[in-house]
Parts: C-alpha cells; sequence; structure tokens
C-alpha cells in the first residue's frame, strides 16, 4: 500500500492517465446506463378467473379454485398457486418461475389445462387467464360536473368520464386508460313485502328464480356438410327493462307475474 501511495506521489503525469481514463470510462458509463421512470420486467404471475354468478366464497373455492388448482399444479414452470375465492367469483394465481423463458408458452398451457376442466358448474362463465401488469399511474385528470348528486347526474357525469377516456386512448402515447371513483352498474329489484307475502314469495326465492333465468348457456354445434352452427342460449339480460320480463310466478289461468309487475294479488 505504502509502495503504492509513493508511486502516485512521485509519479503525477501517471495519475493524471489513471484519473483521466476513470473519468472517460465513468462518462461512457452514464451515457449507456439505462434510465427509466417504468423499468422494463418480465411479468411473472398468470391470473385465472371464473366468474360463478350467485355462489358464496366457499362455494367458489369448492367448484372454482380446487379444480384449477389441480388441473394446472404439474405444468412445467409454476413455482406457486394461490386460490382467492369471494362471492361471485374465484380467482386463481400462478406464480412462475424466474427461469422461464417463454411466459406466453406457459399461459397457452394453463389455458389449455383449464378447458379441459369439464366438471365447472353449469352456471359458471367462461374462464379469463391473463398476465398480471404492474403499472403505475402517470397522471390522473379530473372530470368534474355540477353539484347534481343525484342518480341520473352520477350516470351523465359517468357517461363524460367514458367520453374522456375514450379520447385519451385514441392518443399515440396513451395505452391504458381507467377510470377511478366511479361505482360499478348495479340493477337492484325492490319487492313490497305485501307483494311477497300475497303470492307466497321470499327473497330467496325471487333471488334464485332471477338467477335460474338470467343465463347465457352454450348448447353445442349442429354440423352439416357445409357448415358448423353453433348453439347458444341467449337469456341474460343487463338493463332494467330486460330485467323486468323475467316471470316469477305463472297460474294456471295464464296470469303471469313478471319482476317488473307492480300489482298484488287481487283480493
Amino acid at each position: 500500500m505504502r509502495r503504492a501511495i509513493s508511486w502516485a506521489i512521485h509519479n503525477a503525469p501517471g495519475m493524471n492517465v489513471v484519473m483521466f481514463a476513470l473519468v472517460m470510462i465513468g462518462a461512457g458509463a452514464f451515457m449507456t446506463m439505462r434510465r427509466e421512470v417504468f423499468p422494463e420486467f418480465e411479468l411473472e404471475v398468470v391470473m385465472i378467473s371464473v366468474p360463478y354468478p350467485g355462489a358464496t366464497p366457499q362455494d367458489s373455492e369448492e367448484a372454482i379454485c380446487q379444480k384449477i388448482e389441480e388441473a394446472i399444479r404439474s405444468i412445467d414452470g409454476i413455482k406457486k398457486v394461490t386460490s382467492i375465492a369471494m362471492e361471485g367469483t374465484g380467482y386463481v394465481l400462478a406464480e412462475l418461475r424466474t427461469d422461464v423463458d417463454d411466459v406466453q408458452k406457459v399461459m397457452s398451457e394453463i389455458d389449455r389445462e383449464v378447458d379441459r376442466i369439464p366438471s365447472f358448474p353449469e352456471l359458471a362463465e367462461d374462464a379469463s387467464v391473463e398476465q398480471i401488469t404492474f403499472r403505475e399511474t402517470a397522471i390522473r385528470v379530473g372530470v368534474i360536473g355540477p353539484d347534481d348528486r343525484s342518480r341520473r347526474g352520477e350516470l351523465a357525469l359517468r357517461e363524460v368520464a367514458e367520453r374522456v377516456r375514450s379520447e385519451m386512448l385514441l392518443l399515440p402515447s396513451v395505452s391504458v386508460a381507467e377510470l377511478m371513483g366511479t361505482r360499478d352498474y348495479q340493477i337492484d329489484v325492490e319487492i313490497p313485502e305485501a307483494t311477497l307475502r300475497s303470492y307466497g314469495l321470499t327473497l330467496d326465492r325471487v333471488a334464485g328464480i332471477i338467477r335460474a333465468h338470467n343465463i347465457e348457456l352454450p348448447g353445442g354445434q349442429l354440423k352439416s356438410q357445409g357448415q358448423e352452427i353453433l348453439l347458444r342460449a341467449k337469456n341474460k339480460g343487463r338493463v332494467g327493462h330486460e330485467i323486468e320480463r323475467i316471470p316469477l310466478i305463472t297460474e294456471p289461468g295464464g296470469v303471469v307475474l313478471s319482476v317488473g309487475d307492480r300489482r298484488g294479488r287481487p283480493r
């Protein structure tokens, strides 16, 4: 160590050369160093979600999550499987190993295995397999309307926000735009207690009838020499007037009580 210090003291030109070389190497490294606000990284989490309308968390776990876990557990590249059972939906998160070279290939294998599960409940909807993308918010845009707290005012403000979101997505530099602070669309069915009593109904029974009628099911295929026809029963209402037409009771005389009827049983 002393010899190096002594050499540096008595050889000023050599030290200048060394310092200049260090400065040049540092400058070159600084110019080529990647500097990103949102660094790129390989996504390593795949999420499988299956909507199961009307199911309890326990039903979602037994009928959805456990079956998906058994189907994908043997796929090469999966490090850990985590299930989240919620009311009306079952989620399964598959964490991939860091040495996986092709994430899309593993996703395709997971998708195939999930499609092969034959014992999903009849009311369960199609499974969705997607990568979880981690993003940070770059900018927030506020949409402000008149001081109207009614339902109509809230819907009008959301429509404006939807238009702003659509226009922002048209910009070449914007890839994702999400709405924040908005409530999900919801249809409430309210039936007077007197009407329930007059027809011998309960809220649980009404909910079961609506759930049984408001479905969309595949019906198979019809094959001919020239074409294939896909059959599907589409009876899923998405707006209020479609839900109103669901029949609750059909009497022998032909009288039908639907969800939208506001009359009680005649005395």
